[in-house]
Formats: C-alpha cells, structure tokens, sequence
C-alpha cells in the first residue's frame, strides 16, 4: 500500500533576517511551487505546529551545498540548539558512513523527545506554536530549494482532544483538550498516545505513521529483496558496496531499481558485476551475481500507512489508541478524580474493563499474513 504518511505542518517560513516568508501551502502541496531557503548564512527555515512533531521529512527539488546546520527549538525563554537524532548516531561505524541530512537530497530528520524535554510553544509571524528553526550559519554553496516538507506529530494515531471527548471530561471541567494546567497534562496525554502507538506497531507489526529506516543492510540477489519494515512508501537511497565504496544506485524503471510498495519488495532493473569470490592467477574473477561480500546492499527508506487513507484499518487503529491512552490516564492514581463514569449508569470500572477486551481483540484483527 503506497502511502504518503505523513501529515502537514500547521506553518512553514522562510526568514532572510529582516522578514518572513509563509511557504505554508507551498510545503503542503505535492505538486506547488518549489520554494528555497538559506539563501545566506544570517537565514532560517522555521518550522511550526499546534502540537509537538518527531520527525520533520523533506522533498528537495534543486539539491544544497551547505556547512554545517544548527537545529535550535524555543525552551520557554529562549532558543536553545539541539543535535538531531542524524547527528548524534553514527549509523554505520565499519565504514565512517552516517546518516547526516544535509539537504542534498530527500530525506528526514529526527527530533528526540528527551532531548526537547522543556520545548515550549512561541510566538513567530503571529502565530503561537511548537517551533524548530533550521539554519547553515557557516556557509551557503548552493541553497536548496523544497517541493514538500512534512512531519510526524507526537501523537499520530489520535490527538489528546479524542482522550478527553472519549472520556467525557466536557461534562465536569471548562474547555475541550487537556492544556498544561490540566490534570493530567497535554504532555502527559500526549506520552499516553505514545506509548499506545508503539503497542500497537509492535502487537500489529505494521505502522499507521511515517517511520525513517537508515542503513537497513540486505543480502544481494538479483532477483531483488524485500525489505524488513512493512508498508515502504518512498525510498532515500540504494547503495551497493563494490570492495573499494559505496556505490549509488538510481532508482526508477530506467535506473538500476525500483520499488513495488504492494509487497515491500526492492527489484533491481539491470544486472550487476560483483567481485566473486573466486580468484585466478591472483585476481579478482568478476561474474554475475552476489559477488563476494556479505550484506553489501544498504538501503535507507520511509515506512508505513496512511491512517487518514487506510480505509480499512485507519479507524480501528484511532480507536485502539484512544482507548488504551483513556485507560492509562484513569488508572493513574492521580487522575482518577477528574474522570466521571457519565449518566449511562456505566462504572468506569466496567468501561475500563470493556475498553481493554475490545483494544485486544481490534489488535488481533489488524494482523495479517505478510508477503515473505
């Protein structure tokens, strides 16, 4: 199932160091008007949302040539820089080969949770939220230019509002979402809806969200490969090591290869020649084939469903999330005052206990038989 999972950025500005620019509808179209940032070293890409984002997925049209980025979010008093999840993480130690974003091609980059711990929301161009600011204050060769720029929210499968209007919270306090004065918190509804995703990806063993896969090593066969992660949808690179380097491979029916996102399956367009393992008169013998090496073909790529699209299992997957995170913010000693058992002569109690028999079931039913 081919997908484009992930969601829009409630805003998206360029800064040239005197003035904004709303690249919003441009970042959120697939097919808009290409738009470019850093420009000059003194410019910044700002990238915004109404709650908090892991994740930020870039579609590059015209490639950069940049120095080194700072990433820097808003801590409640000022900005503060942070190493994202490609900078922290050497990926592929054997052959100093990381995973750095740079803006050169498609890609995505990571933002940990426990690095923006105190992330606040703040004011930029009149709009109030959760910001992460990219620049290249070394140098600027060659600025980019974006087709697409999307992310991934914290919450993904459900939204705290859901929680909240599950649990009927309407009828005893002010408001329609948990807020940071609520008890429980935003955040900590949010860390619910968290830990209720990762149950189910790993009960369902499939994912409704957009999950960045780098360096997945893969066993050549000219027959092609399927890849390990369910559900790709788009594929970052290819490469094949040749003894000596990694070589790129180009992706497409007339490149080297391509992928069939039905069955998660890589096919290659053209044979190639790998060193064997055999050698004659002290030479490599070159022939058709997986050659010598073990695991030489790296692939990086984006995974999983659309849950706004998947007809068939995207409302399920809600339910699930929203009901097990209600059940954690219940069970929790300290939030228990605040939740009602409603008028329909229903103890919580019982509701809990019906929650949990439905989530189990709904779980067995999103598994499925895999293509091996």
């Amino acid at each position: 199932m081919a997908t484009t999972a992930g969601a829009e950025f409630k805003s998206v500005l360029t800064y040239n160091g005197s003035n904004y620019g709303d690249m919003t509808l441009e970042a959120q179209s697939p097919s808009g008007t290409s738009f470019g940032a850093f420009v000059e070293t003194s410019h910044f890409l700002y990238l915004g949302h109404d709650s908090k984002f892991d994740m930020a997925i870039f579609d590059i049209d015209t490639a950069g040539s940049l120095g080194t980025l700072k990433y820097e979010y808003y801590n409640g008093s000022a900005w503060t820089e942070f190493i994202p999840a490609s900078g922290r993480y050497e990926i592929d130690p054997d052959d100093n080969e990381g995973v750095q974003f740079d803006f050169s091609k498609d890609g995505a980059e990571i933002f940990p949770p426990n690095i923006l711990s105190d992330w606040a929301t703040t004011a930029i161009n009149g709009s109030t939220l959760y910001w992460v600011r990219i620049s290249s204050p070394t140098s600027v060769s060659i600025a980019p230019t974006f087709k697409r720029i999307q992310m991934r929210p914290y919450a993904s499968y459900c939204t705290s509002k859901d929680v909240y209007e599950l649990l009927q919270l309407k009828n005893v306090l002010s408001g329609t979402d948990f807020t940071s004065s609520t008890v429980p918190s935003k955040d900590t509804v949010e860390q619910f809806i968290l830990e209720a995703q990762s149950y189910i990806d790993m009960y369902s063993r499939k994912s409704w969200r957009p999950n960045y896969i780098a360096n997945e090593y893969q066993q050549f066969n000219l027959n092609g490969f399927k890849l390990d992660k369910p559900d790709p949808y788009k594929i970052l690179s290819v490469k094949i090591w040749s003894g000596a380097g990694w070589d790129t491979k180009s992706q497409g029916r007339t490149g080297d290869y391509f992928l069939v996102s039905d069955t998660g399956m890589i096919q290659f367009s053209r044979y190639f020649l790998l060193p064997a393992r055999f050698t004659s008169y002290n030479a490599p013998v070159w022939r058709w084939g997986g050659g010598e090496f073990t695991m030489p073909v790296k692939v990086t790529y984006l995974a999983g469903r659309d849950i706004q699209t998947d007809y068939r299992q995207g409302g399920i997957v809600s339910d699930i999330a929203k009901k097990l995170a209600a059940i954690d913010v219940v069970r929790n000693s300290d939030f228990g005052g605040a939740v009602v058992s409603g008028m329909d002569r229903v103890s919580m109690e019982s509701r809990i206990a019906a929650w949990s028999e439905e989530t189990a079931d709904n779980i067995d039913s999103l598994k499925a038989f895999e293509v091996f």
